[in-house]
């Protein structure tokens, strides 16, 4: 099993060189939170899949929800502030739990990129498993991520790989009408005022499931409160909490 894993994720993982420079999709979401124990038992809760990690450092604390694409949403938690980084989560949890940065999969790119974005490899872990990329609630992967009133809009646009739509869309805190799509994901582009929190342009992940019945039944057979949004071209389910929402999305 071990050795037919690692061959799946390098035929997965396979980039051609040709591709190396441009934003394939999405890569990861660090969402900073105060107590992680207590945000581990919320995502499982909702059906996921959660995985401790080994501490960056003495100062970080990390767990992960990884998919089968190689995306994933980090759980990140300060233990003190001794360095640049863990001063910054300390810093950003004055205004509560919340995603702090999005991670797009740029194989191979040197490029630097635009504020409050990073590129990865979506880069796995030798300790990974297959029980760790299987979740209750049929989760596969992160399809799309929703920014308001973001000042690096215009940079997402002209990366390469991107293509610009314009089309109306919605979700339970507002419309949106452009999104900067990628082979593999999307970013939707809402107005400020759409901020769950003031500064914080990260308002919701979108992730994509293998059956929206199987979402629905787990979240209904366990009592978990879910909102639903029909028109604009979008099918789904809501979900708030840890200072973002989760849309829940059949593709």
């Amino acid at each position: 099993m071990g050795r037919f894993l690692i061959a799946l994720m390098l035929f997965v993982f396979a980039v051609p060189a040709s591709a190396q420079q441009r934003v394939q999709g999405l890569d990861r979401v660090p969402i900073v939170v105060k107590d992680i124990r207590r945000a581990r038992l919320d995502f499982a809760a909702l059906g996921f899949t959660v995985k401790s990690d080994r501490p960056h450092d003495a100062d970080v604390e990390s767990s992960y929800i990884k998919f089968p694409d190689g995306s994933a949403l980090e759980l990140v938690s300060p233990i003190s502030s001794a360095d640049s980084l863990s001063s910054r989560y300390v810093d950003w949890l004055r205004d509560g739990d919340g995603p702090i940065s999005l991670g797009l999969y740029r194989p191979g790119s040197t490029n630097a990129p635009p504020p409050g974005v990073f590129f990865g490899d979506r880069q796995r872990s030798p300790t990974d498993m297959l029980e760790d990329f299987q979740h209750d609630n049929a989760a596969v992967g992160l399809s799309g991520i929703w920014l308001a009133g973001s000042p690096s809009e215009p940079k997402l646009a002209n990366l390469p790989g991107a293509k610009v739509v314009n089309g109306t869309f919605c979700m339970p805190f507002g419309f949106g009408s452009k999104s900067v799509q990628f082979q593999e994901g999307e970013i939707l582009m809402l107005p400020e005022s759409a901020q769950v929190v003031s500064g914080r342009p990260i308002v919701a992940v979108t992730v994509k499931v293998q059956s929206l019945a199987i979402t629905y039944g787990y979240l209904d057979g366990r009592g978990k409160k879910y909102r639903q949004v029909t028109g604009c071209g979008r099918q789904s389910l809501w979900v708030e909490g840890r200072g973002l929402w989760l849309e829940f999305i059949e593709r």
